[in-house]
């Protein structure tokens, strides 16, 4: 029987654990490989700041090469927009159909219970919050985003919102445009002063102030 020694051992020794770890490989779709390493940057921004983050720590969370970051990634920027990926979906959702006109006759009650699941939702998503906050200190393409795809997306459609309350008698407001930007900056930084809180206000608390308030400028109730 042949016998493999000293160098051609090695070889083959070297070959076998190679295609053991091919055949361990997970295959992953772009789209998995990618929330993978963002689910891997909220557990290690559980333990640390953004700014003290780096692609080896988020890599080394994953079962995925450190060089394959970039395959998914440009770099740390761009990752924190996948935060605003999951971010944007989560505060729409619950007020997307109202702010478009799906609400109830009960007008007053809708400002307070659409207003204060978003609240909850961006609680919930208080990693990517945080993270998202500081990249964008640092990062003009991450402010930009942030900016046109929440900040502006959210003053146009509530604009659209208030003159449909006054068209449906309603409202008395004159300014919707500006009504619409006051409200929205005013429930952005709500937000941003409760993440930068050491102990933090409920979010369903904050929900039903902000509600007051947009019920009390909508319609003056």
């Amino acid at each position: 029987m042949y016998k493999l020694v000293g160098q051609n051992y090695s070889k083959f020794q070297e070959k076998s654990e190679k295609l053991q770890n091919k055949a361990h490989r997970i295959r992953r779709t772009r789209a998995m490989a990618r929330e993978e390493i963002i689910d891997a940057t909220e557990t290690a921004l559980s333990e640390m700041d953004f700014g003290a983050l780096t692609v080896d720590i988020v890599m080394r969370r994953t079962g995925m090469t450190r060089s394959s970051f970039y395959h998914y990634f440009s770099g740390l920027d761009e990752l924190a927009l996948g935060f605003l990926d999951r971010l944007e979906q989560a505060i729409r959702q619950p007020v997307d159909k109202w702010l478009s006109g799906e609400g109830s006759t009960d007008y007053l009650g809708d400002t307070h219970t659409h207003l204060t699941a978003m609240f909850v939702a961006m609680e919930e998503h208080r990693t990517g919050m945080l993270a998202l906050t500081k990249a964008s200190n640092n990062s003009n393409q991450v402010y930009e985003e942030w900016r046109a795809r929440v900040i502006d997306y959210f003053i146009i459609l509530t604009a659209r919102f208030i003159r449909q309350q006054v068209m449906l008698g309603r409202s008395l407001l004159t300014d919707p445009d500006r009504t619409a930007r006051a409200l929205i900056l005013m429930n952005n930084a709500l937000s941003n002063d409760n993440l930068m809180r050491a102990e933090p206000d409920d979010a369903a608390a904050i929900g039903r102030t902000s509600a007051e308030i947009w019920n009390a400028t909508i319609y003056r109730q």
